[in-house]
Protein backbone atom coordinates (compact mmCIF):
# COMPACT_ATOMS: atom_id res chain seq x y z
CA UNK A 1 0.00 0.00 0.00
CA UNK A 2 2.82 2.39 0.82
CA UNK A 3 4.60 1.71 -2.44
CA UNK A 4 1.44 2.47 -4.39
CA UNK A 5 0.96 5.81 -2.60
CA UNK A 6 4.55 6.89 -3.05
CA UNK A 7 4.61 5.89 -6.73
CA UNK A 8 1.32 7.74 -7.28
CA UNK A 9 2.76 10.75 -5.50
CA UNK A 10 5.92 10.56 -7.62
CA UNK A 11 3.84 10.37 -10.79
CA UNK A 12 1.79 13.37 -9.66
CA UNK A 13 4.95 15.38 -8.91
CA UNK A 14 6.46 14.52 -12.29
CA UNK A 15 3.30 15.54 -14.14
CA UNK A 16 3.07 18.73 -12.10
CA UNK A 17 6.68 19.71 -12.85
CA UNK A 18 6.28 18.99 -16.55
CA UNK A 19 3.08 21.03 -16.77
CA UNK A 20 4.61 23.94 -14.84
CA UNK A 21 7.66 24.06 -17.07
CA UNK A 22 5.53 24.02 -20.21
CA UNK A 23 3.46 27.06 -19.20
CA UNK A 24 4.63 29.98 -21.29
CA UNK A 25 3.50 33.58 -20.91
CA UNK A 26 1.77 35.32 -23.80
CA UNK A 27 2.68 38.73 -25.16
CA UNK A 28 -0.13 40.89 -26.50
CA UNK A 29 0.71 44.05 -28.42
CA UNK A 30 -1.75 46.95 -28.28
CA UNK A 31 -1.00 49.78 -30.69
CA UNK A 32 -2.63 53.20 -30.85
CA UNK A 33 -1.97 54.96 -34.15
CA UNK A 34 -2.73 58.55 -33.21
CA UNK A 35 -2.32 59.91 -36.74
CA UNK A 36 -4.63 60.25 -39.74
CA UNK A 37 -2.70 57.92 -42.05
CA UNK A 38 -1.67 54.29 -42.38
CA UNK A 39 1.80 53.70 -40.95
CA UNK A 40 4.20 50.78 -41.57
CA UNK A 41 5.49 49.48 -38.25
CA UNK A 42 8.00 46.80 -37.28
CA UNK A 43 8.14 45.24 -33.81
CA UNK A 44 11.06 42.97 -32.85
CA UNK A 45 11.11 40.92 -29.66
CA UNK A 46 14.65 39.78 -28.85
CA UNK A 47 15.82 37.46 -26.09
CA UNK A 48 17.97 39.71 -23.87
CA UNK A 49 20.27 36.86 -22.81
CA UNK A 50 21.16 35.49 -26.22
CA UNK A 51 20.43 38.55 -28.40
CA UNK A 52 18.57 36.37 -30.90
CA UNK A 53 15.36 37.68 -32.42
CA UNK A 54 12.48 35.62 -31.11
CA UNK A 55 9.76 37.26 -33.15
CA UNK A 56 9.46 40.07 -35.73
CA UNK A 57 6.09 41.54 -36.63
CA UNK A 58 5.71 43.88 -39.60
CA UNK A 59 2.34 45.45 -40.15
CA UNK A 60 0.72 48.53 -41.65
CA UNK A 61 -1.30 50.26 -38.94
CA UNK A 62 -4.61 51.91 -39.57
CA UNK A 63 -5.52 54.97 -37.49
CA UNK A 64 -6.94 53.97 -34.10
CA UNK A 65 -6.33 51.11 -31.67
CA UNK A 66 -5.31 47.62 -32.80
CA UNK A 67 -4.32 44.47 -30.95
CA UNK A 68 -1.77 41.97 -32.23
CA UNK A 69 -1.15 38.60 -30.59
CA UNK A 70 2.61 38.22 -30.52
CA UNK A 71 2.45 34.64 -29.24
CA UNK A 72 3.91 32.68 -26.34
CA UNK A 73 7.46 33.01 -25.10
CA UNK A 74 9.70 31.22 -22.64
CA UNK A 75 9.91 33.06 -19.33
CA UNK A 76 12.69 35.61 -19.20
CA UNK A 77 13.82 39.11 -20.08
CA UNK A 78 13.26 40.34 -23.63
CA UNK A 79 14.08 43.53 -25.48
CA UNK A 80 11.18 45.02 -27.47
CA UNK A 81 12.19 47.32 -30.34
CA UNK A 82 9.67 49.32 -32.39
CA UNK A 83 10.51 51.32 -35.49
CA UNK A 84 8.60 53.22 -38.14
CA UNK A 85 9.18 55.89 -40.77
CA UNK A 86 12.00 53.80 -42.29
CA UNK A 87 13.84 53.59 -38.96
CA UNK A 88 13.91 57.34 -38.32
CA UNK A 89 11.56 56.98 -35.33
CA UNK A 90 12.31 54.04 -33.02
CA UNK A 91 12.27 52.98 -29.39
CA UNK A 92 13.62 49.99 -27.50
CA UNK A 93 12.86 48.87 -23.93
CA UNK A 94 13.36 45.72 -21.84
CA UNK A 95 10.24 43.73 -20.91
CA UNK A 96 10.10 40.85 -18.45
CA UNK A 97 7.87 38.04 -19.69
CA UNK A 98 7.42 36.19 -16.42
CA UNK A 99 3.62 36.26 -16.85
CA UNK A 100 1.21 37.38 -19.58
CA UNK A 101 2.10 40.94 -20.67
CA UNK A 102 0.35 43.63 -22.65
CA UNK A 103 2.89 45.72 -24.54
CA UNK A 104 1.34 49.09 -25.29
CA UNK A 105 2.68 51.21 -28.13
CA UNK A 106 1.48 54.74 -28.86
CA UNK A 107 2.42 56.26 -32.23
CA UNK A 108 1.87 60.00 -32.67
CA UNK A 109 2.34 62.04 -35.83
CA UNK A 110 0.53 65.35 -35.94
CA UNK A 111 1.01 69.11 -35.59
CA UNK A 112 2.07 70.76 -32.35
CA UNK A 113 -1.35 72.36 -31.72
CA UNK A 114 -3.10 68.95 -31.66
CA UNK A 115 -0.47 67.47 -29.36
CA UNK A 116 -0.63 70.43 -26.95
CA UNK A 117 -4.43 70.26 -26.93
CA UNK A 118 -4.48 66.53 -26.17
CA UNK A 119 -1.49 66.16 -23.80
CA UNK A 120 -0.99 69.71 -22.49
CA UNK A 121 2.51 70.23 -23.91
CA UNK A 122 4.83 69.23 -26.75
CA UNK A 123 7.96 67.36 -25.63
CA UNK A 124 10.45 68.21 -28.36
CA UNK A 125 13.10 65.98 -26.72
CA UNK A 126 10.85 62.95 -27.27
CA UNK A 127 9.24 63.90 -30.61
CA UNK A 128 11.07 64.36 -33.92
CA UNK A 129 9.86 66.73 -36.60
CA UNK A 130 9.28 64.82 -39.84
CA UNK A 131 7.63 66.48 -42.86
CA UNK A 132 6.33 69.33 -40.68
CA UNK A 133 4.70 67.03 -38.10
CA UNK A 134 5.91 65.99 -34.67
CA UNK A 135 6.34 62.22 -34.65
CA UNK A 136 7.17 59.82 -31.84
CA UNK A 137 6.66 56.36 -30.35
CA UNK A 138 6.04 55.52 -26.70
CA UNK A 139 6.29 51.99 -25.31
CA UNK A 140 5.41 50.45 -21.95
CA UNK A 141 4.11 47.15 -20.62
CA UNK A 142 1.37 46.11 -18.21
CA UNK A 143 0.78 42.82 -16.44
CA UNK A 144 -3.00 43.19 -16.79
CA UNK A 145 -5.22 43.73 -19.80
CA UNK A 146 -6.05 47.43 -20.12
CA UNK A 147 -9.66 47.94 -18.93
CA UNK A 148 -10.72 49.87 -22.03
CA UNK A 149 -10.11 46.91 -24.38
Amino acid sequence: MRIRISSSFALFCACFLISCSSVRPSAHIIINNDSNKDVPLQVSITDAGSHTVSRTISQTLRPGIQEIAAGKFAKGLYNVAVETDKGIVSISKPVSLDADRWIIINYTSTDSMSIAKKYGYVDTNFLKKINGKYTGIDLFSENRRPPSL
